[in-house]
């Protein structure tokens, strides 16, 4: 999910830049939502916590469930405890489910020689699945983890079964952020704006950018108490800030590139989604990858993987029927 106050907030404070701002857009399909308080109680499965190392760093990550392996990968600000409270309880019934906290999200370190980027981000999730002996998974990225994963799709295509995009940032707008960016690259400015980003966002405002993207339903209180403690510290700051700035240059990059994706993908996106417009992004993807399929969901915004976890369900049979089709055709 990619929350824009913070980064509104301290180019207020220190003068000037512009952040990603996205509309509405949408219709149709069904209309509750499924928090798991209702639609998952009493069917939990046991979710574990594990630390790998690669390249010096440790990635967390949560895993539940056997079959075929649906790696999901969560937004910014966010990290794998997002697809925890709903998702993975339904999902590992019937898949073998891997959360992974990006760079510097979570438990998950970053790398201070370098610069995090989309493309380093999705080697590093490679080298993570490799390590892990996950061959041919599916890739489930909300937001900001859609752009990772058509980045991963672009460059590692034969490694992947398939993908679903959930309200995916796949396209730039065109505003810019020339300002803020040298402010955090450079050292000692970058930390005051880092604690300055911090002291700005208490709970109250983070709060209201959660009911923005939750809406047109409610934010559970056990999901704001959970985000409230884990995502304002320092680390977790500089890291969401860090990924907002850069992937608008990295989406010019590969917008027009799109068409090469061949696996079967499936776009998930919600007809009131106050976060990301659906018209520019969800809607241009699914005419961009010949053969995707969008499912626009009635009566829902940007929080999908909490708010609507049966639409990925659904998603993930029709992209592992495809694959299993697309695979004994080509074996004729």
């Amino acid at each position: 999910m990619r929350i824009l106050t913070v980064s509104l907030l301290i180019l207020s404070a220190i003068g000037g830049g512009n952040c990603f701002a996205f509309a509405a857009a949408g219709s149709s399909v069904s209309n509750a939502p499924e928090y798991p308080s209702t639609a998952w109680a009493g069917k939990f499965t046991e979710i574990e916590q594990h630390v790998v190392t690669i390249e010096n760093l440790r990635v967390h990550y949560l895993e539940s469930g056997t079959g075929r392996t649906v790696v999901v990968i969560h937004g910014n600000p966010g990290d794998a405890g997002d697809f925890e409270y709903s998702a993975i309880n339904l999902l590992s019934r019937k898949f073998h489910v891997l959360a992974i906290d990006r760079p510097g999200h979570g438990g998950s370190d970053r790398p201070e020689d370098k610069q995090a980027s989309v493309e380093y981000q999705a080697q590093l999730l490679h080298e993570t699945l490799s390590n892990l002996g996950i061959k041919q998974p599916v890739l489930v990225g909300h937001s900001w983890g859609g752009s990772l994963a058509l980045c991963y799709a672009l460059n590692y295509p034969d490694e992947i079964s398939g993908l679903v995009l959930l309200a995916p940032a796949a396209y730039p707008d065109d505003h810019g952020n020339g300002l803020l960016r040298t402010l955090i690259k450079t050292p000692v400015v970058g930390d005051l704006t880092i604690l300055l980003g911090k002291a700005l966002v208490g709970s109250n405002l983070l709060k209201q950018n959660l009911e923005d993207a939750f809406y047109p339903q409610t934010v559970p209180d056990k999901y704001f108490k959970i985000v409230t403690a884990s995502w304002l510290g320092q680390k977790q700051l500089k890291a969401y800030l860090d990924d907002d700035l850069m992937l608008n240059d990295y989406l010019k990059k590969i917008k027009d590139r799109y068409s090469d994706i061949k696996v079967p993908v499936v776009i998930v996106t919600g007809d009131k989604d106050k976060i990301l417009s659906s018209k520019d992004n969800a809607y241009r993807l699914q005419k961009a990858i010949t053969g995707s399929r969008l499912i626009e969901l009635k009566n829902t915004g940007h929080e999908i993987p909490q708010t609507r976890p049966g639409s990925i369900n659904k998603a993930l049979r029709w992209v592992f029927r495809s694959a299993n089709t697309s695979i004994k055709h080509e074996s004729r």
